[in-house]
């Protein structure tokens, strides 16, 4: 059945989680904190024993972006650029949500890195409570639920889910934003999408997603006779962007450019292109590169897989998510393909159609979990 398109709100599956379910999720999220954090920290201190010497264990977890996320929750946005080697980098590339949550949960223990791993280890519960109601409300089997709660756990990039990242909860706000949908609850719609786009401002795109659920429920005449539940979903429609647009505004009178967030890209060297010459230099530099491209590659062969499926909603924004970060250079899209919930959701349409490789890939999973969490927290770059 989830693999056809809904020709109306379906508010009929309970979300409910089994007893079983529960506690498979909890043995699962604290085995899986134990095997990483154990693994990574100590073959950062094993492999790469210069990197973390003398540093304090918050912050060998708190890398990358998690040092931006400190450094906006600690003293806000920048007035100008500062940061970096060529001192022409600042925190407005980054969205609110996540570093403040961080800064809100500092008081309580006293230091903003760890309220920031708090933080992404908490979402991170809420993103597998989530996107197993998604796989509910999509009448996935039984079997595939309870493997997905492993698979999310053991995922082989859940190491940002250890380090104060903003992609669990941006996952779980999207995955709740798409039930919603699916149920045709346009007030949680608006909502939801509200919360994701100052979560990461990719979540705008959101609005798309919106307009041909509501097309695919009430017709297009619908809209252009502005009928009841069209407005509904127009509303909607109009207050995902509104969080992102006040941020813009803040921007235009803190720093004088609106689009601060994306202008300062630059002094992480990304440049607009065609995501093929990006790829096409990742395929010629080798190495890392390679790798990167490689999963950018991948990425995009799920999201055509969720277009053949008719997923539509979900396949444009992904797309989007996609097609806009890679159009800047291959860095970190392993982050952005993993950060979205389309991608789990193809992912277990996969496995739900193949239900043998749950388990090898679920271990494969874990192994190169270890692999990557080790280079995260030894700060290596292609771990970003």
């Amino acid at each position: 059945m989830f693999y056809h398109p809904q020709s109306a709100p379906d508010k009929a599956p309970s979300l409910s989680l089994t007893s079983s379910q529960w506690w498979t999720v909890i043995a699962a999220v604290l085995l899986s904190r134990g095997v990483f954090y154990g693994f990574g920290l100590l073959g950062a201190h094993l492999f790469n024993p210069e990197v973390v010497a003398d540093l304090p264990i918050w912050q060998q977890i708190c890398r990358f972006d998690c040092v931006w996320f400190h450094r906006l929750a600690e003293t806000g946005y920048d007035v100008a650029p500062s940061y970096m080697s060529g001192g022409n980098a600042a925190n407005w590339a980054f969205m609110p949500v996540t570093p403040y949550l961080g800064k809100l949960i500092s008081y309580a223990v006293g230091d903003i890195r760890l309220g920031l791993i708090i933080v992404s280890n908490l979402a991170f519960i809420a993103s597998v409570v989530v996107l197993l109601m998604a796989l509910k409300q999509l009448k996935f089997s039984d079997g595939l639920q309870n493997s997905a709660i492993w698979l999310i756990c053991f995922s082989p990039y859940t190491v940002y889910s250890l380090s104060g990242y903003s992609e669990p909860l941006y996952i779980a706000l999207v995955a709740g934003f798409f039930i919603a949908c699916y149920r045709g609850n346009w007030w949680a719609v608006a909502l939801m999408g509200l919360l994701a786009a100052v979560t990461r401002n990719l979540g705008v795109m959101l609005v798309f997603s919106a307009l041909i659920f509501g097309v695919q429920y009430y017709g297009l005449a619908s809209f252009i006779r502005l009928r009841t539940e069209a407005v509904r979903v127009i509303t909607a429609i109009w207050l995902i962007p509104l969080g992102f647009f006040l941020l813009m505004t803040y921007l235009y009178f803190h720093v004088g450019d609106a689009l601060a967030f994306g202008h300062i890209q630059v002094a992480w060297g990304r440049t607009f292109t065609h995501p093929l010459n990006w790829l096409q230099y990742g395929f010629e530099r080798g190495g890392a590169k390679l790798y990167l491209a490689i999963v950018s590659l991948l990425g995009l062969a799920l999201n055509i897989y969720l277009f053949t499926k008719k997923k539509f909603a979900e396949g444009v924004f992904m797309l989007i998510s996609l097609w806009l970060p890679l159009s800047s250079g291959v860095n970190a899209m392993p982050r952005y393909i993993m950060g979205l919930y389309p991608t789990y959701l193809g992912i277990f349409m996969l496995l739900e159609r193949f239900p043998k490789a749950r388990m090898p890939v679920t271990l494969l999973g874990a192994v190169a979990g270890c692999f990557i969490t080790i280079g995260f927290f030894s700060k290596m770059f292609f771990t970003v």
